[in-house]
């Protein structure tokens, strides 16, 4: 077979669905540990929450980055 010379790319959704599987991460419990996060700053129409060091960015009630003081 020849060689293409492609380099492999690999999407967050296989990512997680690694960390599920391969390593026993439990994805729901950490979505309700993030949605209790923001549940008040959701409420109030925050575009962000900061909490424990970590900023949870929202877009109207959804969590859609974040970031912890490192900037990472």
């Amino acid at each position: 077979m020849k060689e293409t010379g492609l380099y492999p790319i690999v999407s967050d959704h296989a990512v997680l669905r690694y960390l599920e599987r391969c390593h026993g991460l439990n994805v729901e419990v950490i979505r309700a540990q993030i949605r209790e996060s923001v549940r008040t700053g959701v409420r109030y129409g925050a575009s962000a929450v900061i909490t424990d060091g970590v900023k949870y960015v929202l877009r109207e009630e959804t969590v859609v980055t974040v970031h912890t003081r490192g900037g990472a």
